[in-house]
Parts: C-alpha cells; structure tokens; sequence
C-alpha cells in the first residue's frame, strides 16, 4: 500500500482513493515496545523527545576528529583541518556506557529501528564538512545525529472524544459507500446476464 496516494486520518487508518476507510495494523515492535515500560518511563521519554537538544549530548562519549575537507571555502579547505567526524566504536552504539543520555523506551525502539549512521558492527559515524569551521562541523554532526534518533521514534497518543466521534462517523460513511459499490457492482452483473437473454 503507498501511503503517499492515501489521506491519513490518523495513526491506524486512512481513507483510500475509492474513499472507503481502511484499518492499518501494526506490528507489536512498531511502533514501540512501550508496553515493557511505565507510565512514568514513557512520558519522560515523550519530553525527552520534545525538549532534549544536540548541544545536551554528552560529547566527551564520542570520538571526534578533524581531517582536510573537501567543501565549501576555496584554498582554505586545502589549508585546514575543518572535516568533522564523529564516531563510535564497534558494539559502542546503544551501550549502556555511551547511551545513557537515551531514555530506555527510546533506546528499545532503536534496536529495532536502525539509524543511517550506524555500522554494520554497531558502531557509529558521522561526517560534516558543510562550514569552514571545525566547532560549526563537529555541531553539526549532533543535529544529525540527534535528527536521525527522533526521526525513528513513535509514541502512540492517547485517543480524544472528538476523535472517537471522528472515527464513528467516518466508519459509517465507510460502510455505506461499500454497501453502495457492492449493489452498483451487483446490479452491473445483473445487466450482463440479461444481454444474454433470448
């Protein structure tokens, strides 16, 4: 199903082009396992998500080194060392030594949901060469970092009355339009067979 042709109603469900609702289901490991968490764990993890900045990352758990750049600023970049790369090493990503700066819900979820920065070996590395400044690079590699991380995680929300209401109106349209192409598509037989009448 692609998605992007659909109109999205809301987490689990959406209309499709025919204007019928359709129920999405998901699996238990998406969008969370939060069901291994409390109540507590799992809204500190939601202001985590909505609070929490690159410049709070703990940068003395990375390695950060500076090589020759290859962008922006002319000769300058053949002079300086402005490259900056941001790196774990195997098995150091998701450990409890690196990551304790990420709520366990969260760090659950990205067990299962890979980062693009992450290595085969459960290493990390990043790469920013946009500015001519090393400090502006090395920043930048933590807004990726920090993106990519919030990108991949869901929270389910709690379900609204007026949602509810939504969902209950949308579910008996739903079903009178399917009840009006199941007798438009009847009645289309019908016509066929009786062209073969003699």
């Amino acid at each position: 199903m692609i998605l992007s042709t659909l109109k999205v109603y809301s987490p689990i469900g959406v209309l499709n082009r025919r204007g019928i609702l359709q129920i999405l289901r998901f699996n238990s490991t998406t969008p969370s396992s939060s069901t291994n968490f409390s109540a507590k764990e799992i809204e500190t993890a939601k202001k985590w998500l909505e609070n929490f900045t690159h410049t709070q990352i703990p940068r003395r758990l990375f390695n950060i080194d500076y090589s020759r750049s290859s962008g922006p600023g002319g000769q300058k970049v053949n002079k300086t060392s402005s490259k900056a790369t941001v790196s774990l090493e195997a098995g150091e990503w998701l450990s409890p030594q690196k990551c304790y700066w990420i709520p366990m819900p969260i760090q659950e979820q990205l067990k299962t949901k890979k980062i693009r920065y992450e290595t085969k070996d459960s290493g990390l590395l990043i790469q920013s060469d946009t500015f001519r400044s090393r400090d502006m690079n090395a920043d930048e590699c933590f807004k990726k970092l920090l993106g990519e991380v919030k990108s991949k995680i869901y929270f389910a929300g709690e379900v609204s009355q007026e949602d509810k209401e939504k969902w209950q109106k949308l579910k008996v349209v739903s079903k009178e339009r399917r009840l009006l192409d199941k007798k438009k598509h009847s009645e289309k037989k019908q016509n066929r067979s009786k062209n073969f009448d003699f």
